[in-house]
């Protein structure tokens, strides 16, 4: 592992937010709403730029020095300390031109360039995990996808399966329902039933006394 520490100048203020540029790194800038949101920006836009310059097949510049770095009144110089796994090499190799043709049109679907393509690949190779951000390990992804996927399947199902919690509940519920309804049909039957029998003791109650005379 490998610490580089670049120099960047920041401007700005609280009401504005503040910005920074970096003399090694020209092609880039990082902003942030207060100075501790821009020191997070500045890393991630200095790490970026690492992997850009180590995918188009360059060698990384040579941090200058803060001390060596002349700056306006009113910025602000502050250190971006950045940890790499190792220093991209420039390599001179010999592939034949089909291989070379497919490599090419893989990146460009992948939105690499050639010298990143390569080197995921071969780190896909030899079981390595991508060793610097903005390089993606494609089949990895998918598999993590894959796997998400199969753990909200797997919750959904427990959540509304037949042996569900969800379910049983419902279940439960429906009965109760059901033995409510039961009951009621059952009350319901039992008073009309007293009601006929009343009213059939009423009737021959009065049909007694005619009966006699």
């Amino acid at each position: 592992m490998t610490t580089l520490v670049f120099v960047a100048l920041a401007q700005g203020d609280q009401q504005a937010g503040y910005t920074a540029s970096f003399p090694d790194l020209p092609d880039i800038a990082a902003s942030g709403a207060d100075m501790a949101e821009l020191v997070t920006t500045a890393r991630e836009a200095v790490l970026q730029e690492l992997q850009r310059i180590a995918d188009d097949g360059r060698e990384w510049p040579k941090p200058t020095p803060i001390e060596n770095v002349t700056h306006k009144p009113g910025v602000i110089a502050f250190l971006v300390d950045i940890t790499v796994e190792d220093t991209p090499v420039r390599v001179n190799i010999s592939i034949g031109e089909r291989l070379l043709k497919r490599i090419d049109q893989g990146a460009e679907a992948r939105g690499m360039s050639r010298s990143g393509f390569i080197a995921s690949a071969a780190r896909t190779a030899l079981g390595d995990r991508p060793a610097s951000p903005g390089v993606t390990d494609f089949d990895a992804v998918a598999r993590k996808l894959q796997d998400e996927w199969s753990v909200l399947g797997r919750k959904i199902t427990d959540s509304l399966g037949p042996d569900s919690a969800f379910n049983r509940n419902m279940t439960e519920f429906d009965n109760k329902v059901t033995e409510t309804i039961r009951k009621t049909a059952d009350n319901i039957s039992a008073a009309m039933a007293r009601r006929k029998e009343t009213e059939a003791r009423a009737a021959r109650e009065e049909a007694a006394p005619t009966a006699e005379s």
